[in-house]
Formats: structure tokens, C-alpha cells, sequence
């Protein structure tokens, strides 16, 4: 029977689970906690920074506003002491105007025209647009002093009057700026208050805000890991925490899900573990019973063969007349057979140690195949073996083998049950192969697709409801992977299936051991 089969690599093993989402996230995500915690402190500083450098130019602007307004407190007071100069010269011109002599009267004219030209140059000199123009009054103090005369005096009085006019022209100007410039700087102040309350509050704002956001998703990702430590704790391996963040809480859910994946995987190497010491344990009590068994049925078989024996003989020595191809062949046809049953029997029961030792892998099959022949389910299966003579040994445990060898032929044998009874056939196979011993099973079953070919060595996986374990061929790979070998499945449906183990040959100091 030759199956051109796909082959499939099995890897039971999970060593790393990593969660679908791990790679979806934002680039914020991806930010460590250290990083973002000083991206944070960072933002903090610097819209510290902006909002002091946004008060100190208002601070600034508010500055220059109030220094204006006091420049224009003193232009106006310097300009109110030129009007009152001006005044009391042209009060001194007015109650003097009526004297005899007009030389006097225009001496302390001049006389008073200095203390104004004085005033006027000290208010120009911190001042100049403030400053007032007297050259009229000097010009018309000149034409007086060249020619004394009412008229002169008054001329210089009219000229006076006009500087006055002019004065009191700029102090209503400055009253005004003042007004004006007193205005800018309430609204300048209010809107720099404002501003600095407004941004203060946005910034609290939006600090709340991130701060609220972010130690939310941190709490609820933290109540995420609290589940599913919990349901660690329950027993739940199969769910994974999803990972929406690759910090160090992402990490932590990683290293999370790993944990519930090695516990999983864990706790299966576990059970496989018992399950073999419980067939060993029940491997010993069978064998145990089945040696009594054995011993019991076979001392009157050993009577009934002795007994047969001598009527055998006596027929022989003419004594006893019997027609020929009676039923004596016929019973010791059967007792030989009964015979051969209990030897084989006490040689499977046999007591087998579990240290390695050289061993006859032929022999192991054709122990095992003879007693699975007994199976209700290898009824009208054809068994062929196809051995190797030149077979060399190799070194592993008998019963563990047994187990395996045992453990496939099931396998087989429940994959024929929806074959014809006619067509049903299982081939036992062994060979070498390079510094290898390979044994091969082969079956024209159902086969498996490739999703139950790529989950077949799984633990607890199982395409029989109700029938199987599911740790069958999971503990097949775990013995001969414990032997240094592998194990690899070939599948098509509705063809069949071949499982090939290869052993490695012993080293010399094995051989030697």
C-alpha cells in the first residue's frame, strides 16, 4: 500500500504567546511610563514658561502705560506752572500799566519773563512738545524797550495773553491723553487678568483632563490583569488579556498571558506525567493479574495437554481404537493455542524496568500486535508486518515503547471504523534508516484534514466524543521525544495516514552500558 501523502511538521509546544492586538496601538502607548512622566513634567514647564513669559509682556506693556500717564501728570504740571507765571505777569503788567513810569513796569516785565523763560525751558528740556513758543512776547518786550509806550506795554501783555492761550490749549491736550492713556491701561489691565485667568484655568484644565484619562486607562488595565490573574487562579489558561499597550503595564499583560500559557502547558506536561505513571502502575496490576490468570488456566491446561498426551499414545500403541482425524486433533489444536495465549500473556505481564536497556524493537511490535489481535476492534483487519531481520537494537524503555507501539495501533484501528470490512488493513513497518531505526504504521482510514493534522499532538485534543482522552499521541510524543527521536504524522483524508517514528541508534557507551 503506498500513500503519496503531505507531510506535516507538529510542534505541541507554546513557548511564547504574544496577543493578536499587541501590535495595534498609538505611538503614545508605546511611550514608556518613565518617558511620559517626564513628556508630561516637560509640557508642564513649558506652558509654565509660556504663560510667565505672556504675563511679563502685559506686565511690560502695562509698565510703559503707567510711565506715560505719570509723564503726562508732570507735562501737565509743568505746563500749569508756566500758565500761572503767565499769569501773574500779565496780572503784574495789568496793575502796573496806569504807572508814571513805563521804564519800571517793562523791567519787571523782563524781569518775570526770565522766570518764565526759565520755567518754559526746563518743562522743553524734559518735554519738548510741551515746550511753548515766546519769541512774540520777546520780540514785542523789545520793541517796548526801544520805545517805551502804552502801547508797547500792552503789545507785550497781548503777546503774553496768547502764550497763555497756547498753554492752556496744551493742557487740555494733556488732560485729554491722560484721560485716554488712564482708558488703555484699566482695559490693558483687565485683559491681561483675564487672559493670565483664562489660560490658567485652561491649563489646569487640560492637565486634569490627561491625568484623569491616563490614570483611568491605567486602572482600567490594571481591573484587566486583576481578572485575569483571578482567573489564572480559577483555572482559566485560554483566554489572553488583550495587550492595547506597549509599556511597561503591556509588558506586564505579556508577561501575564505567558504565564497562564506556561501554567497551561505546565499543567499538561503534568497530567502526561501521571498518565504515565498511572499506566505504568496499571501496566504492573494487569500484569499482575494476568501472570495468576496465566498461571492458574495453565496448570489443567498443562493436565488436560498430559491427559490428551497419553490417550494420543495409547492410540498409537493400538490400545485404544480410534477412527483416524477424530477430535483428539481438534482439542489439542485448541490446547496448543490456549498454550501459546497464556506464554504470551506472561511474557507481556512480565515485570519491566523503567531504566533504558538494549532492546528489540521487532520483538516489542510483534508482542504488542499479537495481543491487540485479541481487540474487538482489529476484528477482519488485515495486520501485516513488515520487519526488518537486520533490525539492530536500540535503547529505551520496553514499556514505554509498548505503549506507543500499542497507543498507534488503537489510533489505526478506530480510523478503519468507516472503512469496508473488507478493505481494512494496517501495516506495521520497520527499517533502518541512516544512524536511525524508523517504525512506520500505516492505515487506508479517514485520514485527517489539516486542521486536526496540525493540532494532532495537542494535548487533550480529541476527534473521538466521548471515547478518547485526548493525550494519546501527546504522550507518544512526549516518551519518544524523551528517547531522542521524533515523530511525524502524514495524512490525507479519505485515504489514510502513516505515523513514523524514528529512534536514534545507541551511542557506544549505551551499547556498552
Amino acid at each position: 500500500m503506498n500513500l503519496a501523502m503531505p507531510k506535516v511538521a507538529v510542534q505541541p509546544r507554546i513557548d511564547k504567546v504574544v496577543a493578536p492586538s499587541q501590535a495595534v496601538g498609538s505611538t503614545i502607548s508605546e511611550v514608556p511610563l518613565r518617558v511620559k512622566g517626564f513628556l508630561a513634567f516637560a509640557a508642564v514647564v513649558i506652558y509654565a514658561v509660556l504663560l510667565t513669559t505672556y504675563t511679563f509682556n502685559k506686565k511690560a506693556e502695562l509698565v510703559d502705560e503707567f510711565e506715560h500717564l505719570q509723564n503726562l501728570y508732570k507735562v501737565e504740571d509743568g505746563l500749569r506752572q508756566v500758565d500761572a507765571t503767565a499769569f501773574h505777569i500779565v496780572m503784574a503788567v495789568f496793575m502796573n500799566s496806569k504807572a508814571d513810569d513805563q521804564n519800571v513796569v517793562i523791567q519787571r516785565f523782563l524781569e518775570n519773563l526770565e522766570l518764565l523763560k526759565r520755567k518754559n525751558a526746563e518743562l522743553t528740556m524734559h518735554y519738548p512738545v510741551a515746550g511753548v513758543n515766546l519769541s512774540g512776547v520777546e520780540q514785542a518786550v523789545a520793541r517796548a524797550v526801544a520805545h517805551p509806550s502804552a502801547e508797547g506795554l500792552a503789545a507785550m501783555n497781548s503777546e503774553l495773553l496768547k502764550v497763555k492761550i497756547e498753554i492752556t490749549q496744551h493742557i487740555e491736550e494733556s488732560v485729554r491723553e491722560q484721560q485716554a492713556t488712564a482708558e488703555s491701561f484699566h482695559m490693558l489691565w483687565d485683559s491681561a487678568a483675564l487672559a493670565s485667568l483664562l489660560f490658567g484655568l485652561i491649563g489646569l484644565l487640560l492637565l486634569g483632563a490627561i491625568i484623569g484619562l491616563f490614570f483611568t486607562r491605567l486602572t482600567n488595565d490594571l481591573h484587566t490583569l486583576k481578572a485575569r490573574a483571578l482567573g489564572i487562579i480559577k483555572g482559566e489558561r485560554n483566554a489572553q488579556a488583550p495587550v492595547t499597550r506597549n509599556d511597561e503595564v503591556g509588558e506586564l499583560m505579556q508577561a501575564v498571558n505567558q504565564m497562564a500559557s506556561a501554567l497551561d502547558e505546565r499543567e499538561k506536561e503534568l497530567v502526561i506525567a501521571r498518565q504515565k505513571f498511572f499506566h505504568h502502575e496499571k501496566m504492573a496490576a494487569v500484569g499482575a493479574l494476568a501472570a495468576g490468570v496465566a498461571h492458574e488456566i495453565g496448570n489443567p491446561i498443562a493436565a488436560m495437554s498430559g491427559v490428551l498426551q497419553e490417550m494420543v499414545a495409547e492410540q498409537k500403541a493400538g490400545r485404544r481404537q480410534m477412527k483416524a482425524g477424530s477430535k483428539l486433533d481438534v482439542l489439542q489444536t485448541q490446547i496448543q493455542r490456549l498454550s501459546a495465549i497464556t506464554r504470551e500473556i506472561s511474557g507481556f505481564a512480565a515485570p519491566q524496568p523503567m531504566e533504558r536497556q538494549l532492546l528489540d524493537l521487532n520483538g516489542l511490535v510483534r508482542t504488542t500486535a499479537g495481543l491487540m489481535g485479541y481487540d474487538k476492534r482489529m476484528n477482519r483487519v488485515s495486520l501485516r508486518l513488515d520487519l526488518d531481520s537486520q533490525l539492530p537494537a536500540i535503547f529505551g524503555v520496553a514499556d514505554q515503547l509498548t505503549q506507543v507501539i500499542m497507543n498507534l495501533l488503537i489510533n489505526a484501528a478506530d480510523a478503519l471504523s468507516s472503512r469496508d470490512e473488507s478493505t481494512r488493513e494496517i501495516v506495521l513497518r520497520s527499517e533502518l534508516s541512516g544512524d536511525n531505526v524508523c517504525f512506520t504504521v500505516i492505515d487506508n482510514g479517514g485520514g485527517m484534514d489539516q486542521e486536526t493534522l496540525n493540532r494532532a499532538f495537542e494535548a487533550f485534543f480529541t476527534t473521538k466524543k466521548g471515547k478518547g482522552t485526548g493525550l494519546g499521541l501527546s504522550l507518544c510524543y512526549s516518551i519518544i521525544t524523551g528517547h531522542g527521536g521524533t515523530i511525524e504524522i502524514e495524512s490525507t483524508p479519505s485515504e489514510g495516514t502513516r505515523v513514523q517514528v524514528i529512534l536514534p541508534l545507541p551511542a557506544d557507551n549505551e551499547g556498552d552500558a
